[in-house]
């Protein structure tokens, strides 16, 4: 009887100690093969739970990124099944845990996005489609349904639930969500250049930068509480100054005329000089934090998303720009991503002339054209947001996106 015990309270605290290790693991990489296919698999955390997945044999390569924690299981894909017609070639991963079931494709060996093989109208896809309509995969899709409120044209059915848009219209903004549109005055006057907002948290945050004697007052508007508070900062930043970024909830401010750089929390309405010695400055890649000396600092503005990066190893391109681990860049009109770690494979994700503006937000292509911003995932497509005839004319800085 004894024996029996102590064997049940070994088997208890190995499954114990096995569930905490499984609990706090963060990241795997393992290398595995379904088929003729040879799987890598890197498993990570940072704002929630991902795999990178490249999947090749040897003619083509796949490469995708699932936003799931699958129980943070190794060799999570458990089948692949191959699908072809002509040129194009299309996989479908399975998988030991329930989610969601994706084709990722290659069309004369480029991948291309399946929103991109939709709105190309491509026939061979359309054959495979036909042939895989038992996996009832969700295709992408731009509804043409749209709401008009005030200047603004808004297409609700293309705006997620967990997701809220503002446009800053010269006196204050426009809160545009799936089910409601509100206009919020924040000023008394116009303020049409120069606009220095961003959004942090759970708020809509605009520094009234009009005055010649610099930034004193701070706006921001409670999206849970749908309430516009102010408050004056304690340290006065000159007119010549810009938002870094924001990381955990601080909003980084450079004040280039001082040669300092400040944290604003605008929880508790605070600013903290980040180095007050003024020897290294702080700049973020991503999540990774770095310091610079103050003249390698005040070299260039310094951006902590959406930063223009030169890498000649992902493209020639200029318009080249990196959040988390994917490369973004434009070229001839088209769209493409380039994991970090497989710098040689790109994939195509759509096609849109006369691109204004664009950048990547919480893993989101946000695109400006003439007077409407689109917005890409992989999951949901190009997709139309909203149009206004002021984004014609005036467009830098007065967008920004929000989720929760």
């Amino acid at each position: 009887m004894k024996t029996l015990k102590k064997i049940i309270f070994v088997v208890i605290v190995m499954f114990i100690v096995t569930s905490t290790f499984k609990f706090l693991k963060n990241e795997h990489k393992v290398n595995y093969k379904i088929k003729n296919y040879n799987v890598n698999e890197h498993f990570y955390t940072d704002d929630g739970y991902y795999y990178d997945f490249v999947i090749k044999d040897k003619k083509n390569m796949y490469v995708y990124t699932l936003e799931e924690k699958l129980n943070k299981s190794k060799k999570v894909i458990t089948n692949i099944e191959t699908y072809k017609s002509n040129n194009l070639i299309c996989i479908i991963p399975k998988y030991k845990e329930e989610t969601s079931i994706n084709a990722y494709c290659n069309l004369d060996k480029i991948q291309v996005s399946v929103d991109y093989l939709q709105k190309t109208n491509n026939n061979d896809f359309k054959k495979i489609i036909n042939k895989i309509k038992k996996y009832k995969i969700k295709l992408p899709s731009d509804n043409d349904t749209k709401k008009v409120y005030k200047q603004l044209k808004v297409y609700n059915k293309n705006i997620d639930s967990d997701h809220v848009h503002f446009i800053w219209n010269y006196k204050g903004i426009y809160v545009i969500k799936k089910d409601d549109i509100s206009y919020k005055k924040i000023i008394d006057y116009d303020l049409y250049d120069n606009v220095m907002t961003t959004v942090v948290d759970k708020y809509y945050v605009l520094f009234e930068n009009s005055s010649v004697n610099g930034i004193e007052n701070v706006y921001y508007y409670n999206i849970d509480k749908d309430k516009v508070d102010s408050f004056k900062l304690e340290i006065k930043l000159s007119k010549n100054s810009y938002i870094n970024g924001v990381v955990d909830n601080l909003i980084y401010v450079t004040d280039k005329r001082q040669k300092k750089e400040y944290a604003i929390n605008i929880k508790d309405e605070s600013i903290t000089e980040v180095d007050n010695d003024q020897t290294s400055y702080i700049v973020y890649d991503n999540s990774l934090k770095k310091t610079l000396s103050k003249s390698d600092y005040f070299m260039q503005d310094n951006f902590f998303d959406n930063s223009y990066i030169v890498d000649k190893k992902v493209t020639s391109s200029k318009s080249l720009k990196k959040e988390y681990n994917y490369y973004y860049y434009v070229e001839d009109n088209k769209f493409y991503k380039v994991l970090e770690s497989n710098k040689n494979h790109k994939i195509l994700l759509f096609e849109l002339d006369n691109i204004t503006d664009w950048l990547i937000k919480d893993r989101e292509l946000i695109v400006l054209k003439d007077d409407t911003i689109y917005l890409y995932t992989d999951q949901s497509g190009l997709k139309r947001v909203l149009s206004t005839n002021e984004l014609r004319y005036n467009y830098e800085n007065i967008y920004d996106l929000w989720k929760k």
